[in-house]
């Protein structure tokens, strides 16, 4: 797997990964995101220092993305190309993205996202609190 920054020729690909129904269903903000809005999005996170984007591909294939925003906590988020679920790609994403990571890391999830809880969860994080269906968990440095 190789792991890189993320560049503009991406931002396409992570639209269409975002407005996945799966994908919505599991992120905070479940509605669609519109091209226009994404594309200024994605060239503002691209350009922010508090921001990194990673893009992880085996063999050419893009098969996710994983985001830092970076704070007191950097907070971490994954998402995987639909096309790549069930191949077991997940953990090795996030386990060579997490090597960009220093400091605490943050990862909220959705109660009901069992899936991501068990990727976090074996990457070494641990839940911290529940609230309002939306786990914490933390990864200390």
């Amino acid at each position: 797997m190789i792991i890189r920054r993320a560049t503009p020729d991406d931002a396409l690909d992570v639209l269409i990964w975002r407005n996945d129904p799966l994908t919505r269903a599991m992120s905070r903000t479940q509605d669609e995101v519109e091209q226009e809005a994404h594309l200024a999005w994605f060239s503002r996170a691209l350009d922010d220092a508090a921001s990194t984007l990673l893009i992880g591909e085996v063999g050419g294939e893009k098969i996710g993305m994983v985001r830092f925003d970076h704070g007191a906590a950097t907070e971490v988020s994954i998402n995987i190309n639909p096309l790549c679920r069930g191949r077991g790609l997940g953990h090795e994403l996030l386990s060579e993205a997490l090597t960009w990571a220093t400091g605490d890391l943050l990862a909220v999830i959705k109660d009901e996202n069992l899936t991501s809880r068990r990727l976090f969860e074996r990457a070494g994080f641990e839940l911290q609190e529940t609230t309002d269906g939306l786990g914490r968990y933390l990864r200390r440095a």
